[in-house]
């Protein structure tokens, strides 16, 4: 008898998914834009939540807490400050080289306030399409778990390991939901500082929690395509690195464009 496998039958008896299950879940799994107007029940955020509360952290640290949300006028606010955010990160795009800028056209005057404002309720007020979500759940990170840690892991890869264990529960969040027939949207935009700084005063969070990609939960709205995803031949290396499947930046470029950014018309 393998040690341990006492534990293993009782593990079987919970309905442990196999791999091909797992696997068209997480085909099926997409970040949706578009929620209808409809309450999802308090239960099924609850498995979403207890789905992230079993997920592996870095020495068992379990460095999170979740804020939950679901009045619509509070889910309102926070749409309202992710959207004027989006002016600044236009701004910023706007410095890129033009064949590289995701958002065409994006210009705003230096200092042009009336304009920024204008252009801001022209371009992107009430755009959001988390607007109209269930829920937002807000997974805060508190680094203060790498005292679970090695002194010498915690000075060398302390906040690597709470990214990477917040980055196991919100991924469990997402098959979570589903799996539950849902629909769930990375708004990984909350931790930008001004937004993180903003978000953080409006929920009344302490300053030692980093928001780290929040997402919104609903009914799904539409169903997207399937997206492309590279063939394993094209980036797996057996024993050693195989220089022959590196690619240029040129190419990278060209990739982006074909496969994963199709929809931008960048100008060349």
């Amino acid at each position: 008898m393998t040690k341990g496998d006492k534990f293993r039958k009782a593990f079987e008896e919970v309905n442990v998914a196999d791999y091909e299950g797992l696997l068209g879940l997480l085909k099926f799994r997409r970040s949706i834009r578009g929620f209808k107007d409809a309450p999802v029940p308090d239960e099924l955020i609850d498995k979403i939540l207890e789905a992230a509360r079993w997920s592996p952290s870095a020495a068992n640290s379990q460095p999170w807490d979740f804020v939950v949300v679901k009045e619509k006028e509070t889910i309102e606010k926070l749409a309202e400050m992710f959207e004027f955010q989006r002016v600044e990160k236009r701004w910023l795009e706007a410095t890129r080289d033009k064949k590289e800028q995701m958002y065409p056209g994006a210009r705003f005057p230096a200092l042009d306030k009336q304009g920024i404002v204008a252009r801001f309720k022209a371009d992107l007020e009430g755009k959001s399409p988390f607007r109209a979500a269930s829920h937002i759940i807000l997974p805060l990170a508190d680094e203060r778990w790498c005292h679970a840690f090695p002194l010498r892991t915690h000075i060398d890869k302390g906040r690597q390991h709470i990214i990477g264990s917040m980055a196991s529960a919100v991924l469990a969040m997402h098959l979570a939901a589903a799996s539950l027939g849902l629909a769930s949207q990375w708004l990984s935009d909350f931790g930008s500082p001004w937004l993180e700084g903003v978000t953080r005063n409006f929920l009344r969070i302490p300053q030692y929690f980093h928001i780290y990609e929040p997402l919104a939960v609903g009914w799904p709205a539409y169903y997207p395509k399937p997206r492309h995803v590279k063939p394993l031949e094209e980036f797996v290396h057996r024993e050693t690195y195989d220089p022959a499947k590196s690619r240029t930046e040129e190419e990278i470029g060209e990739y982006i464009d074909a496969h994963l950014r199709s929809g931008v018309k960048r100008k060349r």
